[in-house]
């Protein structure tokens, strides 16, 4: 082989090992072409994705916010409505509170005029038995004659306790001391067999006193003070200390 051939032949290799190298570089680059338009359409799809999902996002908040403003605008009636009911019912316990008052005031009048009424059935109650007790007293004259003999009663009792009050002011009588004479015998009824004193109270002899009784100085017996009236008093001879009727002028002497 000549020079001339072994150098065609090494160029031939060089020229065949450069189209190799370079047939590889494109196919390399074609490749990597290739990966990064398919990179680019996923990207763009993937993009796409989102875009789509994101008009979905926005769709469902538009569609929550129109939710949202229906319930506000429910719960705005409501609250009206719940409102007006207040209203209405605090106007209802107005007139509640205004009835309850005046059945109250019904109430209190009616349990005056049961009062009244029972007041008045009392009234007529004891007229009627006072009408019934002056029918029993008899005729208008006999009436009559029974208010005169009370009107006379009652003076009497007037004059009784005028006197008993006078009496009373009256200084105190000293009380008889034992053995001290104090009066005498006014009179004696041997029929009932009581004395009259000529003494009373005003001279400090009381219901219960004993007087021995003396006639000429000697004892005829013994009396117990049964009534005391302002000068006078009854007396009751004590049985077993009197040994002969009492007669008027005897003389009393407080006993012991």
């Amino acid at each position: 082989m000549g020079k001339v051939t072994k150098i065609m032949l090494i160029l031939n290799i060089l020229a065949g090992g450069a189209g190799i190298f370079f047939g590889m570089g494109i196919k390399g680059d074609l490749k990597t072409a290739e990966e990064a338009k398919s990179a680019a359409e996923a990207a763009a799809q993937s993009a796409k994705g989102g875009t789509s999902k994101l008009e979905s996002d926005n769709q469902k908040l538009s569609n929550d916010i129109q939710t949202l403003k229906g319930q506000f605008a429910k719960a705005t009636n409501d609250l009206g409505a719940a409102q007006a009911t207040l209203a209405s019912l605090q106007g209802g316990q107005g007139q509640m509170a205004a009835d309850l008052q005046q059945a109250q005031q019904d109430n209190a009048k009616l349990q005056s005029d049961l009062v009244a009424a029972q007041s008045l059935a009392n009234q007529t109650q004891k007229l009627k038995g006072d009408i019934a007790a002056y029918e029993a007293l008899g005729t208008t004259q006999e009436i009559r004659a029974r208010l005169s003999k009370l009107d006379k009663i009652e003076a009497d009792a007037a004059a009784k306790k005028k006197k008993a009050q006078d009496a009373a002011k009256k200084p105190k009588p000293n009380t008889p001391q034992p053995g001290a004479e104090v009066g005498s015998v006014a009179s004696f009824d041997p029929k009932f067999g009581f004395a009259v004193l000529n003494r009373g109270a005003s001279h400090g002899i009381k219901v219960g006193d004993v007087f021995r009784v003396t006639r000429n100085g000697q004892l005829v017996g013994k009396v117990t003070v049964q009534k005391a009236d302002p000068t006078t008093a009854i007396a009751n001879p004590i049985k077993q200390f009197t040994r002969e009727p009492l007669k008027a002028g005897d003389k009393i002497v407080k006993d012991s």
